[in-house]
């Protein structure tokens, strides 16, 4: 921390001082509400955003469980298998293709 920063959270010229227990005297005037400015936006996101944020987190979700799964059978599978594996990843296949061929290995072990 360099020695020109604020040390109670306020930058200079928001209106607050610190009495001399380093506590606040007086509150800068944006301090007045209590949630951020996007609150009531977040609350009432019409159906079509909430369905599109659902659509997302399904997507991440499972790209997520595909990459722990990758990584899991890169770290444990026997050499020959990652080789395969890394082989058929460099010749182009598709997502599910990658996806079967883990599925597989897992359940030949």
């Amino acid at each position: 921390m360099s020695e020109s920063a604020p040390t109670n959270g306020v930058s200079a010229g928001q209106g607050a001082t610190d009495d001399h227990n380093g506590q606040p005297q007086t509150r800068s005037a944006g301090s007045e509400s209590t949630g951020s400015p996007n609150t009531s936006e977040n609350t009432h996101d019409s159906p079509e955003r909430r369905e599109q944020i659902r659509q997302q987190e399904l997507r991440l979700n499972y790209y997520r469980k595909f990459l722990e799964d990758l990584v899991g059978f890169m770290r444990d599978a026997q050499s020959e298998s990652v080789a395969d594996l890394v082989a058929l990843i460099r010749s182009g296949a598709s997502d599910e293709e990658i996806l079967v061929a883990l599925e597989r290995v897992k359940e030949e072990n």
